[in-house]
């Protein structure tokens, strides 16, 4: 190697092929679990491989806590929030059916647990894509890196769920990413708890609408709070005296860069212990509270966007209009926080109404057999920040599983020749809403 070169050639190598399967999924995520268990329940051998050490994603190794209302997606969603609440890891947000709703999320793991390997899927944790085997409009299979080094697993269909469209990037699907103009994301976010609250001091305290956030923007004035945030987002967890905080904010950082996502999550840890001292000291109930948790890895909103067969705009997201190709539907906002500061900008589609994600926005523009099932699918920057909520996503991953199960089934393992019909009775048979 050259010295004073900045690249090293590395060296020829046969890899091991460890597994075949007929549906590959890339990243255990909400998207990633609908996907899987989607497929399996379909008949496809299926493999999953996730990067930590649970399944969740964002549910999990994100810390999330708190699940948006989801009125609109029903199938493996629904089922997964009944065995959260049997396991006595779920406090719904009201007394009807997708009005949101918090979780334990150590029950979550085990529960995330059992629903895979109950499917008869076969996972792998602490494993994550670093190439494709691609052989013109196929791919064959997804190099992986672990403490056993890279390894081989072959598919006859795969599936990017791993949220910043790796697969897709390493097959050179082509990618967009953050809004139009500057290329600016939106922020990522350390998601944390605190045990130890009052929660009836709080709860009381909360009933005065707005009271919490003028507080907090006093702080602000003071010099207390420099967290670019305009207001506090917190939920009460199952357990009592422990709530959950979406109140951070990381701003100029993109989450496919690697020290980007080291300074976020360095950032991250050191707003979360402002956010606590300022509860501690201004908000009745967290007297004695304290920090018991940062999610082990930063929380993020948005990174590359695949370009798929079809882009979603905020015009189909505002719009309401019907697909044919419909795999899920949701009716959360358009909701982007500042991807530079404060401030979060919504529009709202109209009330008791919802929108469809199309089959075609999830095929891979070049490949036969990929498919994108995680907050990734292809979108513009506005209508992403819709369709990126848990439940929607989980609710696209069911899709994407059921047609590459379809795809395998009838022989042709070709995205773009599955049957949209079929792919939608077979999803309503098995409870989706489409």
């Amino acid at each position: 190697m050259n010295q004073n070169s900045r690249f090293y050639e590395e060296p020829a190598r046969s890899l091991p092929v460890i597994a075949e399967c007929d549906v590959l999924v890339i990243g255990g995520g909400p998207g990633g679990i609908g996907a899987a268990v989607a497929a399996a329940r379909n008949g496809a051998k299926t493999i999953l491989v996730e990067r930590f050490g649970s399944f969740g994603g964002t549910w999990t190794a994100g810390l999330l806590s708190a699940i948006m209302p989801y009125p609109f997606v029903k199938g493996l969603f629904l089922e997964l929030v009944e065995r959260w609440t049997q396991a006595g890891g779920w406090n719904t947000w009201g007394d009807k059916y997708g009005a949101g709703g918090s979780y334990d999320s150590e029950a979550a793991k085990v529960v995330l647990d059992r629903f895979i390997v109950d499917a008869g899927i076969t996972p792998f944790f602490f494993a994550q894509a670093t190439a494709v085997i691609r052989e013109g409009s196929r791919l064959t299979g997804v190099i992986i890196e672990s403490k056993e080094g890279r390894q081989v697993i072959r598919a006859k269909m795969i599936i990017d769920s791993s949220g910043d469209g790796d697969v897709s990037a390493l097959a050179g699907v082509p990618v967009e990413q953050g809004r139009a103009g500057d290329g600016a994301v939106q922020p990522m976010s350390m998601l944390f708890k605190m045990t130890g609250v009052d929660d009836e001091a709080l709860e009381a305290y909360r009933k005065i609408d707005l009271q919490l956030t003028t507080e907090w923007q006093a702080a602000k004035a003071r010099g207390e709070v420099t967290v670019p945030r305009e207001d506090v987002l917190l939920g009460r967890n199952p357990r009592a005296g422990e709530w959950n905080f979406n109140t951070t904010r990381i701003v100029n950082k993109d989450g496919t860069k690697l020290r980007d996502v080291t300074d976020a999550m360095i950032e991250g840890r050191r707003q979360v212990f402002e956010v606590a001292a300022f509860l501690r000291k201004r908000i009745p109930g967290f007297a004695n509270a304290v920090v018991s948790e940062t999610a082990p890895h930063i929380g993020v909103r948005e990174t590359r966007r695949v370009r798929c067969d079809y882009t979603i705009t905020a015009d189909d997201i505002m719009g309401v209009l019907p697909v044919e190709d419909c795999i899920a539907r949701g009716n959360w906002f358009i909701d982007i926080h500042s991807p530079t500061g404060e401030g979060t900008e919504r529009a709202h589609p109209p009330a008791g109404s919802w929108y469809e994600i199309p089959y075609r926005s999830i095929r891979a523009q070049g490949l036969d057999n990929l498919l994108v099932a995680s907050r990734c699918i292809d979108s513009s920057h506005e209508a992403h920040a819709a369709i990126r909520i848990t439940p929607q996503v989980m609710a696209i991953g069911e899709g994407a599983g059921t047609a590459a199960a379809l795809a395998v089934a009838q022989g042709h393992c070709d995205t773009r020749q599955v049957d949209v019909k079929l792919l939608r009775d077979t999803l309503r048979t098995k409870g989706a809403f489409v």
